[in-house]
């Protein structure tokens, strides 16, 4: 983690504990609406915000013209099966963590696969089933959010609410190839999770 700042470790860690599977279900809450509220509001400052003006690391678009018209059909596609998920698709980015928010054959159900570094006890990839409703994802622990090309995670660390956000989505990658460097027996049964879902990288089969 050389270049960053305490402050940028600790927001890092407090996102990938919150998004982490609870010990215990006590240990896990959600934002009040009032807290709701606030975060979504100090995100659509973000988003809005000119580039280089508040947005950091998140003020350049370093994706090409493919992978932009790439996803951008993607979620065209999906549009017409699941209009509530489609603006979530792709694979989103943050300081060194991504979020890979996959379609399903399930309407209003997403599948989620946040990677980050690995560690000693931690293969670096966490499967998760979200749930659409109102413009939000929520999963076990924690709910998204987006606004554009960013996406906001919304979580509550140590019972203080805060926002995590990722930016400029990708074209999602298959999941296989995804966590090609995973131990395969780990890895096949983060797959079958993930068939088991429902959930594909591919365009719908029309109807």
């Amino acid at each position: 983690m050389k270049g960053r700042s305490p402050l940028t470790i600790t927001i890092s860690l407090a996102i990938l504990a919150a998004t982490s599977l609870p010990v215990v279900a006590q240990s896990v809450r959600f934002p009040t609406d009032a807290e709701l509220q606030e975060l979504i509001e100090k995100f659509r400052r973000f988003a809005a915000s000119p580039p280089g003006g508040g947005r950091g690391l998140y003020s350049t678009d370093r994706r090409d013209l493919v992978q932009i018209r790439q996803l951008t059909s993607f979620v065209k596609a999906w549009s017409q099966i699941d209009t509530a998920a489609a603006p979530f698709l792709g694979q989103w980015t943050a300081l060194e963590e991504t979020k890979s928010i996959y379609p399903s054959n399930v309407k209003g159900r997403v599948c989620i696969i946040d990677g980050f570094i690995p560690s000693e006890n931690n293969i670096g990839f966490r499967f998760g089933i979200g749930t659409v409703s109102k413009g939000k994802i929520k999963t076990d622990s924690y709910l998204l959010i987006n606004e554009g090309n960013y996406l906001g995670g919304i979580f509550v660390y140590n019972n203080e609410p805060g926002i995590y956000e990722y930016a400029w989505p990708k074209p999602l990658t298959n999941p296989s190839q995804l966590m090609r460097n995973v131990p395969p027996a780990k890895r096949n049964q983060l797959l079958q999770q993930f068939k088991e879902a429902g959930c594909t990288d591919s365009f719908p089969k029309r109807q």
